[in-house]
């Protein structure tokens, strides 16, 4: 077992190696934190965690496919084996399938429903007598989806609706042991599925630019915005809050239609 120094937290996120992922493990890891990767990408994966031990941070890879529950159960496992604790959970994974209500096939509501909703639920429950040695906390990455809709998410926006609810119900569970449990509701930010998007456009720059003006901010947001909340919601500035969700949207739902 390697046992963290007092001042270092384990800090476990999946869907790590990537996107909003990415940038949480990089921000905790940059202020000294143990970081567990989890993925199911093991080149992203490999990569990231080599060059953050490249760095001199503590980083370790783990390949996970969260629609298996046994796989969580060996997760939280290994985080506690290695290191002795869980301090902060950032249940960060997901996948988004785009169609009509009508049109969306059942292994879309399986696939989305399992990595959105089920796996952090179950990570939730199973670090949870951990965290509560730490007094630690949980983060949920849910959506602008999860309060207002566009077309063709209704899927998507239900399972981070329903995140957005566990979030309020663990919140009211855990507090009498300490856990702290909040989500972060992303508005457009600039990850690599977007980029993938935009490239496929005809005129990406101008699509770019189209969403960029629907925004109050004008601008599409970074991932390190989202990793910034994230780590102020896990440290001890937030020791008051739990069972809050926050936008980070550029003002996106604050603007009505004109």
């Amino acid at each position: 077992m390697d046992m963290a120094t007092p001042s270092k937290r384990i800090v476990l996120v999946t869907g790590g190696a990537y996107g909003i992922g990415r940038a949480i493990v990089r921000r905790f890891a940059a202020a000294g934190d143990v970081v567990v990767i989890a993925d199911l990408n093991s080149e992203r994966g490999a990569v990231l965690e080599k060059a953050l031990v490249g760095s001199g941070w503590s980083a370790a890879f783990y390949e996970i496919d969260l629609r298996h529950p046994g796989a969580i159960e060996d997760l939280i496992g290994f985080a506690v084996r290695r290191w002795g604790a869980i301090d902060v959970l950032c249940n960060n994974a997901g996948i988004e399938i785009s169609n009509r209500a009508d049109e969306f096939t059942q292994a879309d509501w399986n696939a989305m429903m399992d990595v959105n909703f089920r796996a952090a639920f179950l990570a939730s429950k199973l670090a949870f007598p951990h965290l509560k040695e730490r007094r630690g906390s949980i983060i949920n990455i849910a959506s602008v989806q999860g309060l207002a809709c566009e077309p063709n998410t209704a899927v998507y926006a239900a399972t981070k609706g329903g995140l957005l609810a566990l979030t309020r119900g663990m919140a009211i569970d855990f507090a009498s042991d300490g856990v702290r449990v909040n989500a972060i509701c992303p508005g457009a930010i600039y990850t690599g599925m977007m980029e993938k998007y935009i490239q496929a456009q005809a005129d990406g720059e101008a699509v770019l630019n189209e969403l960029a003006a629907k925004i109050p901010l004008g601008r599409i947001g970074k991932p390190e915005e989202i990793a910034a909340v994230a780590y102020f919601l896990a440290s001890p500035e937030a020791s008051y809050v739990t069972g809050s969700h926050f936008v980070v949207d550029g003002g996106l739902l604050a603007h009505l239609a004109t």
